[in-house]
């Protein structure tokens, strides 16, 4: 009869580098994800990793780690696969925010700021970064703010694209983590209004008109195509402001 293995395995941290031993341990019909771990780090070939990867997560599913560092190799042998390439990408930009506490009121932000998610995302890199933050508080000083995520667009330094796709997972994340609702687009797609695929669009819209040197408030956006109505619109933004004016009381 299969038995599953606590983590840490007892036994695995006695014998984690004895491949024989481990072999054995999983022969004798423990369900181990220690020792299919420690087993994806002893073999020599990818696809044995990936196969000792893909057992261990199957035993231990709410294990995130495990979860990417299956997906990373699996990516790495089938880079034709899209859809893990994106589950991988979204998986490793969650557990950059989980790293985050929310803060006492949940009307306070409850993710990691735009920069954190697009690198998460490999939609930019440490020194772009870097650089348009130092940019952005250089603006800030003069009197002219301006968002990173777009500060990034217009220097060419992510795709408008990603930064559209980067938005969405935010408000899909602090909507997993419990915050309130804090733009009016997070209040449509709490109330069902839209769904976070007719957000990005709308997203998407706004970022290439405001690269552009125009600027549309989003709301317009989404009754432009449809997405909403002029009463849902109103009754969304009428919450919004409510709740915005009494959230300290």
């Amino acid at each position: 009869m299969s038995r599953v293995c606590p983590r840490p395995c007892p036994f695995v941290q006695r014998h984690r580098y004895n491949l024989i031993q481990l072999r054995d341990h999983l022969a004798e019909g423990h369900r181990c994800a220690d020792a299919w771990i420690a087993l994806a780090h002893l073999v020599r070939e990818p696809w044995q990793r990936l196969d000792c990867l893909e057992r261990a997560s199957a035993i231990d599913p709410d294990d995130q780690n495990l979860r990417i560092a299956y997906l990373e190799h699996y990516v790495v042998l089938h880079p034709e696969d899209a859809l893990a390439a994106e589950e991988w990408r979204e998986a490793k930009a969650r557990r950059v925010l989980e790293r985050y506490k929310p803060r006492i009121f949940r009307h306070q932000d409850a993710s990691q700021p735009i920069g954190v998610i697009l690198r998460a995302l490999h939609a930019t890199n440490d020194a772009d970064l870097e650089v348009a933050l130092e940019e952005q508080e250089r603006l800030r000083r003069l009197g002219k703010p301006i968002l990173l995520g777009h500060l990034l667009v217009l220097r060419g330094k992510t795709a408008p694209e990603a930064l559209a796709r980067a938005l969405t997972l935010q408000s899909r994340l602090r909507a997993a983590n419990g915050a309130t609702p804090r733009t009016l687009s997070e209040y449509l797609i709490a109330q069902g209004h839209i769904d976070p695929n007719q957000l990005e669009h709308a997203l998407l819209e706004q970022i290439r008109l405001r690269a552009s040197g125009k600027h549309e408030p989003l709301g317009a956006i989404l009754l432009r195509h449809g997405a909403v109505d002029a009463t849902v619109l109103q009754r969304a933004f009428q919450q919004h402001m409510h709740d915005a004016m009494t959230a300290f009381v």
